[in-house]
């Protein structure tokens, strides 16, 4: 039986605290360490302190995608006692000091007809924390791997959509989940856009991912789910049904907005989001892009490019 236990530590960001996780069995593994700030240092401390344990317990640090406020402090805690780091092999990348988050991205800003007074804004909302990096031991997983303890074990399973190499992981024995950022109780992640690696010229088809994910976890027999953010999830499959039926509407949505309108992706997100303002315009695009790629895969919308901007619209169905 495996003893999990959640430490509640600070963010900067509108989502809130963030979940980490202690493994109470040996070897002892901290998933999802938080923000490299005084303040979730302070709260990490705390929450081992009040565990009966200290950082020089620890054995092996997860973290389940690169987002800063997941891994940020992974790399204080392997140089404090040389434990090794699991990150997913496609998630490495973007914890070396020399990744430039937009520079993959760009085109994308480019063809969505971002204003360049708004890809200034994006640019210069600047992030609250430094980017993460890691700088000690790493073990690249790629799904599929099982770390074993002391009286259980949990399975790596690769559930990309809101980052290319989100791992989660999952206890068979009994029915836990720890979802990382890919399932919250309250909200829907976000499916952020990305290159693909084979190509970097394209998108990764993120939406796609993400759904063909939840699909997974429906053949799991979870019991429990320990989200990054936020309460526990008791009833898995309702909320995979209320997730799934989100992008629906989303989709729905878009489509019926292309009826009678060619527009970027730009102008959809202008027109569901008008007020969002820096990153969360990034944020938005994300979103817009990754129903209108799903979109265009099926057939449901078409895609013309002019001035190196693309231009969506419902696709007309033929009759026979």
């Amino acid at each position: 039986m495996l003893n999990i236990h959640k430490i509640t530590v600070p963010t900067p960001y509108l989502v809130g605290p963030v979940n980490c996780y202690l493994i109470k069995n040996r070897p002892y593994t901290l998933v999802d360490p938080g923000p490299d700030t005084a303040e979730a240092k302070k709260a990490l401390m705390e929450g081992l302190s009040a565990l009966g344990s200290t950082p020089a317990d620890l054995e092996r640090v997860v973290i389940t995608h690169s987002h800063s406020d997941h891994s940020g402090l992974a790399r204080w805690l392997s140089g404090q006692t040389g434990v090794p780091v699991y990150v997913h092999r496609l998630e490495r990348h973007k914890l070396r000091a020399d990744y430039e988050y937009y520079r993959e991205r760009l085109p994308f800003l480019r063809e969505a007809g971002l204003p360049g007074e708004v890809l200034a804004e994006i640019f210069n909302d600047s992030d609250p924390l430094e980017r993460p990096v890691l700088t000690g031991p790493v073990k690249e997983v790629q799904g599929g791997e099982t770390l074993g303890f002391d009286g259980g074990a949990l399975r790596f399973l690769h559930l990309p959509g809101h980052s290319s190499g989100h791992i989660c992981l999952f206890d068979p024995e009994q029915g836990n989940f720890l979802s990382g950022d890919f399932m919250l109780k309250k909200i829907t992640p976000n499916p952020v856009m990305e290159a693909d690696p084979a190509a970097p010229e394209r998108r990764l088809p993120v939406l796609s991912q993400y759904l063909d994910g939840l699909e997974t976890l429906k053949k799991l027999d979870i019991r429990l789910i320990w989200p990054g953010h936020g309460q526990n999830i008791e009833k898995a499959m309702e909320s995979i049904t209320r997730v799934i039926r989100h992008h629906q509407r989303r989709l729905e949505v878009i489509s019926t907005i292309l009826e009678e309108n060619s527009w970027s992706a730009f102008q959809v997100m202008r027109f569901l989001y008008p007020q969002i303002k820096g990153f969360q315009i990034f944020l938005g695009l994300s979103e817009v892009f990754a129903h209108l790629d799903y979109l265009l895969e099926r057939g449901r919308v078409n895609r013309e490019d002019c001035g190196g901007i693309s231009f969506y619209r419902k696709a007309r169905q033929s009759h026979p």
